[in-house]
């Protein structure tokens, strides 16, 4: 079963795209921003962190639109969308108040719901932006997906819905995805594909894996019609690591290659401490392994793009300032006030080295009434439920000799976090990004009557580049008036 040779599926054609929407999650870059930007030939991205319980929480939320359950539809084994619908939808709504369902937390071991729901979220996000670039557009641009290499266990998932749904392209980041290229081949082919899964402590090799064969009625469907093939870019932030994966027998399509200054997770500073001389890339060396690249991290202008091309790149990717448009998923009362504390006295960004339990260094917006402020941050009742950012570690050795694996997270209550053999140490300043970013796009859940508080995350440029904007178009910018600023007109 199953198509016998690559060639006949080809990557999507990327390199004429000046403009690449960054993937910013959770669920900032959503389908109505990524639509959008397609809708003007640029390359729109939809971020696929976190992507099934944004699913779960959108269909509880009554999906008052009907765009899910018509994503959901169009899936090709109404079996599984079935039951995704029936556990999560509320025809009522969500109740304030009230906590939103749970759902399963990813593990090396990831049970069915937990890969199903997950796969189906990446699908609907990619279906419903491609269906809005085609309503909007005789000839729209590509649709990507983002994914964080560092979430190891869900990525299998979502780059196969995904793909079922037509992805064009894959772009991942915040680690290194050295694998990547060769699992797309293993799925568009509907062979077994598996990931290098990592667990602290370990003296053994383990993985995750993802079969289309436990989904036949995907695979005969899909390889009638012929799955794709995406793109893959890695986002890279240094020469070495760019030219280590142009070398690899299955290397990227191309690159990112983003600096210091963008939003987000960053690539960690040479000397750990400062970002210096080290942490510039030379464009020089990345134009000599002739691969498609786009510049990021502060390529929000006109000249900058121009410059970007003249030392050799494809285009350059932009994500602040499609942030605070009115088509991203933050919450629109966030948005105004981010534009309103600008245009009035200014808003900081801090690369917090400590935020994230990635381990990477993540840019926060001081904003007031999110968890960038110590006193919201303090007040915060920890809990993990959600549990994309865990770390995984060996906790025993069962009788046979196996290692036995847990899960922790340095965000997660102090006490059971050192219980597990974590430091004390390692929990001094941690956010919980999965449950503030999923308030930041009006999906918060609630623990005890309390909602939890947002974070923003942002680049360098976000006041620069929201001046400018709005001293253009006002305070009501679309994702149409980023891209028209961005190529000059």
């Amino acid at each position: 079963m199953g198509v016998e040779n690559l060639s006949e599926l080809p990557p999507r054609e990327i390199k004429d795209i000046d403009i690449i929407q960054g993937g910013m999650g959770i669920g900032v870059s959503w389908y109505k921003l990524a639509g959008a930007v397609a809708a003007e030939g640029a390359m729109g991205v939809i971020s696929g962190t976190v992507i099934g319980p944004v699913l779960a929480r959108r269909l509880q939320e009554g999906d008052p639109n009907g765009l899910m359950r018509e994503a959901l539809k169009a899936f090709p084994d109404q079996e599984i969308s079935g039951r995704i619908i029936e556990r999560y939808y509320s025809e009522e709504g969500h109740k304030d108040n009230f906590p939103y369902k749970s759902v399963p937390m990813f593990n090396i071991d990831s049970s069915g719901y937990a890969l199903e729901l997950n796969m189906v979220g990446a699908f609907v996000e990619v279906w419903l932006a491609k269906h809005i670039a085609s309503e909007k557009s005789k000839n729209p641009g590509p649709i990507g997906m983002n994914l964080l290499t560092k979430l190891q266990a869900p990525t299998l998932s979502a780059l196969y819905g995904a793909m079922l749904a037509g992805v064009d392209c894959i772009i991942m980041g915040a680690g290194i995805p050295h694998d990547i290229p060769e699992q797309l081949n293993n799925l568009v082919l509907g062979k077994e594909a598996r990931l290098r899964f990592d667990v602290t402590g370990s003296k053994q090799n383990h993985y995750i894996t993802f079969n289309p064969e436990n989904y036949p009625n995907l695979l005969n469907k899909v390889y009638h019609e012929k799955l794709k093939r995406p793109t893959f870019l890695a986002i890279v932030a240094s020469n070495t690591l760019a030219k280590r994966l142009s070398n690899k027998d299955c290397p990227p399509n191309g690159f990112i290659i983003e600096g210091p200054t963008a939003g987000g997770h960053n690539a960690p500073p040479r000397d750990k401490v400062n970002y210096g001389d080290r942490d510039i890339v030379d464009i020089d060396e990345i134009a000599e392994l002739e691969r498609p690249f786009w510049l990021a991290g502060g390529y929000d202008h006109p000249q900058k793009v121009e410059e970007a091309k003249k030392k050799g790149a494809n285009g350059v990717q932009v994500g602040t300032a499609f942030a605070i448009c009115e088509d991203s998923g933050i919450s629109p009362q966030l948005k105004k006030k981010i534009i309103e504390e600008i245009m009035n006295d200014g808003i900081e960004v801090v690369t917090d080295m400590l935020a994230s339990p990635t381990g990477f260094p993540f840019k926060v917006v001081q904003l007031s009434g999110t968890i960038s402020e110590s006193d919201v941050l303090k007040n915060r009742q920890k809990v993990c439920d959600l549990g994309f950012l865990r770390e995984a570690y060996v906790s025993g050795i069962s009788e046979d000799g196996k290692e036995i694996i847990n899960y922790r997270c340095a965000s997660e209550p102090e006490k059971d976090y050192i219980k597990k053999g974590g430091n004390l140490e390692d929990t001094v300043g941690r956010t919980c990004l999965c449950n503030a970013l999923m308030a930041t796009i009006e999906l918060g859940q609630t623990h005890h009557g309390k909602k939890e508080d947002p974070i923003v995350t942002a680049g360098d440029t976000l006041n620069d580049i929201t001046r400018r904007l709005v001293s253009i178009y006002g305070k009501d910018i679309s994702a149409k008036d980023v891209v028209m600023y961005l190529r000059g007109n």
